[in-house]
C-alpha cells in the first residue's frame, strides 16, 4: 500500500499547492511511482501545472488527478508508492478525511499571527478527533529574511505542541519555476533548490521517525 502524505490547511494561498508538487518530484526522482490527488476541485492548481509539465516533457513523470472524495483517491493505493493529498483551503469533513488516512500530515503556515493562529487551531482540532499530534508537521511558508519573524513563529508552533518541519521562503524564481511546470526544486537557483532540498529530507527524517 502506498505512503500517504497529507498537505491541509485552513487557508488558501499558504503554499499547499508548493510542497504537493515539490514532494511529488522528489519522490519520483528517487524511484517512486508517484500520484498527486489534487482536492481542490475549484481552483485545480496542480492539475494545469500538471498538464503544462506534461506538455514541455519534463522529467520526472508525475501522475496528477483531482477527486471529489478521499475514499476514491485512496482505490489508487494498490498502483503507486506515494499519494500525495493537495487538500482543499479550510477545514472541512474532507479535511479529516485526510487526516485519518495519511501517515503524516503537513500544513503550511504563513509566519503571521493572522495564518498561525487558524493554523494551529485546525491542529488541535485534528487531535482532538483522534489524530496523534506526532503526525503533524507544520511548515513556515513564503517566508522573508526576517529572523526573528521566523523564530517567533516557530516558538508559537511548538508551544502548541506541533513540530516545525522547516521554512519555504518567498522567492520570485519559485513562482516562474511554477509557471513552466517545474517545482520549487527544479529553479535556476542551486542555492534555492539546495534549501527547498534540506526541507525536503526533513520532512522525510520526519516520516521515518514516526512511522519506525
Amino acid at each position: 500500500m502506498a505512503l500517504v502524505i497529507g498537505i491541509i490547511s485552513q487557508k488558501g494561498g499558504v503554499g499547499k499547492s508548493t510542497l504537493s508538487r515539490l514532494l511529488a518530484v522528489e519522490y519520483a526522482r528517487n524511484e517512486y511511482n508517484v500520484k498527486i490527488a489534487d482536492m481542490d476541485l475549484s481552483q485545480g492548481t496542480v492539475s494545469e501545472w500538471n498538464r503544462v509539465r506534461m506538455s514541455r516533457d519534463f522529467t520526472p513523470l508525475i501522475s496528477v488527478e483531482q477527486f471529489n472524495s478521499v475514499s476514491e483517491a485512496m482505490k489508487q493505493g494498490k498502483n503507486y508508492d506515494l499519494i500525495v493529498f493537495d487538500g482543499a483551503p479550510h477545514a472541512t469533513r474532507m479535511t479529516l478525511d485526510i487526516a485519518q488516512r495519511s501517515d503524516f500530515i503537513i500544513m503550511p503556515t504563513g509566519v503571521t499571527l493572522d495564518d498561525l493562529r487558524p493554523t494551529i487551531r485546525l491542529a488541535h482540532e485534528l487531535v482532538s478527533k483522534g489524530i496523534s499530534a506526532q503526525k503533524i508537521g507544520i511548515i513556515l511558508s513564503r517566508v522573508g529574511a526576517s529572523q526573528n519573524e521566523i523564530n517567533g513563529a516557530k516558538r508559537y508552533i511548538t508551544e502548541g505542541g506541533y513540530f516545525v518541519l522547516g521554512v519555504i521562503p518567498e522567492k520570485t524564481s519559485i513562482g516562474q519555476s511554477h509557471d513552466i511546470g517545474k517545482a520549487a526544486n527544479e529553479t535556476a537557483f542551486k542555492t534555492i533548490n539546495d534549501n527547498v532540498d534540506e526541507l525536503i529530507q526533513a520532512i522525510v527524517n520526519r516520516i521515518s521517525e514516526i512511522n519506525g
